[in-house]
């Protein structure tokens, strides 16, 4: 046997160094933290970072040096438009911001308020913008695929789309966003080339409605998937999407000759797009509502709108008009027969022959559209001559309703009184002219007893005007006499004259008190007050305007007022060494969640892991790699996790993160689950939990999920935070609330767990026993009627049957392991 084994090649091993050496360990990179912004140099650092999942700290530092002016980045301008501006805003839109802007945008004070103002500061561009949007389309299109494996899929993705959606709303919020994007259009020699290109893509975006359309789909996911009542976004409301984008028109007025040779093309291609939503009056309501507010010049608007082609200056006027009637004319303390209200009517046609000044063609379409139904235009000739053959059609007189008759009767009387006031021969004219005649006659023939008073009122009035008072016409009707005929007849005494454009704003200006209605709904509302006396300004939530009783207030005028104080329990200590400052933050990242769970030495950051390890680990689940890479050490610290701190329901925030772990990887951590209750080295307490995570885990993915609700406190402690009960006011009555709500979705699930229990049974036991009995009742078979049909029919009601995923991930993941094992135990 040894001449068989002949040494091929002899080594000499080398064990004087010993195992623990470097070089025979695992090398884990990690990338350095920054103790300051000014230890990043250059944009390639700063995008080195924030794809490294940084932390907060880390994440502070680079936001600090983007947002900042110093040596290292006089060069680099994140609105520059250029493509190390679009890497870094995209890693922090696709890579940081999923785990951060939740956080961010729910504490928006202190630190986290100034990385929240830097981020929108950063995305506040067409860049940032477009990003965001084509984030919000690839959540969109990955909704729409039919390859889910798990429910945890969908939690995951609505919270990336609510995320967005939350994002997206803070960018857009201002009222200047598009003037300060354009201004710096127009300030950056850099992107003066590109200056119309980038205008083009930002009209696309917001004009076109891409932005709109985008978001009113992501918030009809999102309504869908959650289940419940819930605000929809300003951004997927078209009237409140335009009219935040008619205040941004309104801020971005040129407010010199140099400012609107450059900004006059690029605000008419906007209005122009803008025109195309379908909510024209909010638009033009906005540019209107800023110049009653005293924050712009609503003629320098209206002259504007001259470099708009085609019919949009038709819209644009009949807007208008719509606007100032429902401003001013339908006030109560505007009476048009009142003389001490010529001033607020003097005003309104002040505006409109500033805007119809220079622009024959508006004002054609302007007389065309009060001929039939409107107010007083100056072109006097015209006007009467077709509103006297509107007021005598026959045609008309029959089919018109009586209130659009009189609106064209008090236009005609208006205008041959101010046409007695130029020319009174050519009032005396047209009394005799034909057309005047015919019309009188056809009126005063009319079925309708209203329609011939309406030709009493004018001829009466015309009469009046031309003839002397001997031969004056007298009908002598009660009509006549009444207060509603002498209004008519005074009609052609009144005198407007053009009053001043500065009489349509109030004395004292309330826009400070209206809240704005494009904010999100879900928010609170805190709007400045801040008063022109130079006072400091205070804060208020306002939720309605009310008559406040000043004589309630009189006793309380001797109280002194004093100062809030700061409610910081941390400074309540005593000695100032026992305070602790570094209070621990939510984890971002499984890494963090995992350092989280191990300390059991810090209760506040063991704590907090815990309360976030079931939400964090289903939104993990959905995106990217960390669940999987870590999903089995996540399972193992959760099942042998210890209640040091005698938390207060630690067990069903336990079993809510076991859960977590066995619907992200089902199959793999079912097989993991089943091995660790039989060979784990686990107490009594801790396998029931692996058994109860497994039951409880194969029902959700059944579906059952929200049937036990019922019968776990666990899921009704997180579902009270995930989907609150309705609002009193979106329920429908008791009676019909208990018809036709699902049992399982209602308030009252958890402490009612004998009552689910007892309806589930019924529904799976004694429903078919009622149903068996039902047809035993009804005869023997052979008496009942059978229809026979096509084979084609029968084929084309048949359901096609659908492939079970689900059976493959319970048997293999669940049941086969479980029963495997304990057969093994049992045999041996």
């Amino acid at each position: 046997m040894d001449e068989l084994l002949v040494p091929f090649k002899t080594t000499t091993a080398n064990f004087s160094r010993g195992w623990n050496d470097e070089e025979h360990l695992l090398q884990t990179k990690q990338v350095s933290s920054i103790k300051d912004h000014r230890d990043i140099s250059s944009p390639e650092q700063a995008l080195k970072v924030l794809r490294a999942h940084p932390q907060q700290e880390d994440l502070f530092n680079v936001l600090k040096w983007l947002c900042s002016r110093n040596d290292s980045n006089i060069d680099f301008d994140i609105n520059g438009q250029t493509s190390q501006a679009a890497q870094i805003i995209h890693a922090l839109v696709n890579d940081v911001l999923p785990d951060h802007w939740s956080r961010l945008h729910n504490h928006p004070t202190g630190k986290t308020g100034k990385m929240r103002n830097r981020i929108i500061s950063i995305l506040t561009n067409v860049s940032g913008i477009s990003m965001i949007t084509s984030r919000l389309r690839v959540l969109l299109d990955w909704e729409k695929t039919p390859d889910k494996t798990s429910q945890n899929r969908e939690a995951g993705q609505s919270q990336a789309l609510q995320d967005s959606l939350d994002l997206l709303e803070s960018v857009l919020e201002s009222e200047n966003v598009i003037h300060s994007i354009w201004s710096r259009f127009c300030n950056s020699p850099s992107l003066n080339d590109r200056k119309w290109l980038l205008w083009k893509e930002l009209v696309n975006l917001l004009g076109n409605g891409k932005v709109l359309s985008i978001c009113a789909e992501a918030d009809d996911n999102l309504a869908k998937s959650s289940g419940i009542l819930r605000g929809r976004s300003w951004l997927s409301d078209g009237s409140k999407f335009c009219s935040w984008l008619g205040l941004n028109l309104h801020h971005m007025l040129p407010h010199s000759e140099e400012d609107a040779n450059c900004s006059v093309r690029a605000w008419a291609q906007m209005l122009q797009r803008a025109l195309t939503l379908g909510h024209v009056d909010q638009i033009i309501h906005a540019a209107y509502d800023g110049f009653v507010n005293g924050t712009g010049n609503i003629v320098t608007y209206l002259q504007f709108t001259t470099s708009i082609k085609g019919s949009s200056r038709k819209v644009i006027i009949y807007s208008l008009l719509r606007c100032l009637d429902e401003t001013h004319l339908r006030c109560p303390d505007v009476r048009p027969y009142d003389e001490g209200s010529h001033s607020k009517i003097g005003s309104i046609g002040a505006l409109l022959y500033r805007f119809l000044e220079h622009d024959g063609d508006t004002a054609d379409r302007l007389l065309e559209w009060l001929s039939s139904d409107g107010v007083v235009q100056g072109i006097l000739e015209k006007a009467i001559s077709d509103t006297l053959r509107t007021f005598g059609d026959k045609l008309y007189i029959k089919h018109t309703p009586v209130l659009h008759q009189e609106g064209v009767t008090e236009n005609l009387l208006l205008l041959l009184g101010y046409a007695h006031q130029k020319n009174s021969r050519h009032v005396a004219e047209i009394s005799q002219s034909g057309v005047y005649l015919n019309a009188i006659s056809n009126r005063l023939a009319a079925s309708s007893h209203r329609a011939s008073v309406l030709g009493m009122y004018v001829g009466t009035a015309v009469s009046e005007l031309v003839d002397p008072p001997d031969k004056r016409l007298n009908f002598g009707s009660e009509e006549m006499t009444s207060s509603r005929g002498q209004r008519y007849l005074h009609l052609t005494k009144m005198q407007d004259p053009l009053g001043s454009i500065e009489g349509l704003k109030p004395v004292e200006l309330t826009s400070n008190l209206a809240v704005r209605q494009f904010k999100h709904p879900a928010a609170v509302q805190k709007v400045d007050v801040k008063p022109s006396n130079g006072h400091a300004s205070t804060e208020s939530k306002i939720v309605s305007i009310e008559e406040i009783d000043n004589e309630s207030d009189s006793d309380d005028e001797d109280l002194p007022i004093y100062a809030k104080p700061d409610s910081d329990l941390s400074d309540s200590d005593e000695d100032p060494t026992l305070i602790e400052r570094s209070k621990p933050t939510a984890p971002v990242y499984i890494n963090d969640l995992i350092s989280g769970l191990r300390d059991d030495e810090n209760h506040d950051r063991h704590l907090l892991a815990l309360n976030n390890a079931s939400p964090l680990i289903r939104r993990k689940a959905a995106f990217g790699s960390e669940v999987s890479d870590n999903v089995e050490e996540l399972a193992s610290i959760l099942t042998g996790l210890g209640d040091k701190w005698d938390l207060e329901n630690f067990q069903e925030l336990r079993l809510q993160g076991m859960i977590a772990v066995l619907i992200a990887q089902p199959l793999e951590m079912g097989q993991w689950f089943s091995r660790a209750y039989f060979n784990g080295e686990f107490s009594i307490q801790q396998r029931a939990a692996i058994l109860t995570t497994l039951g409880l885990g194969a029902r959700e993915l059944a579906g059952f999920g929200n049937e036990d609700m019922a019968l776990s406190k666990s899921n009704q402690l997180s579902s009270s935070k995930e989907a609150p009960s309705l609002f009193p006011s979106k329920r429908l009555p008791p009676k019909l609330h208990a018809l036709y709500a699902d049992s399982t979705s209602s308030s009252e699930i958890g402490s009612n767990a004998i009552g689910a229990t007892s309806r589930i049974v019924e529904k799976s036991i004694l429903q078919p026993m009622a149903l068996q009995a039902r047809e035993s009742l009804s005869g023997p078979s052979a008496l009942k009627v059978r229809t026979f049909s096509s084979r084609m029919e029968v084929e084309k009601r048949r359901t096609k049957p659908i492939p079970n995923a689900l059976a493959k991930v319970v048997a293999d993941g669940f049941f086969f392991p479980l029963i495997g094992r304990w057969s093994v135990h049992v045999q041996g």
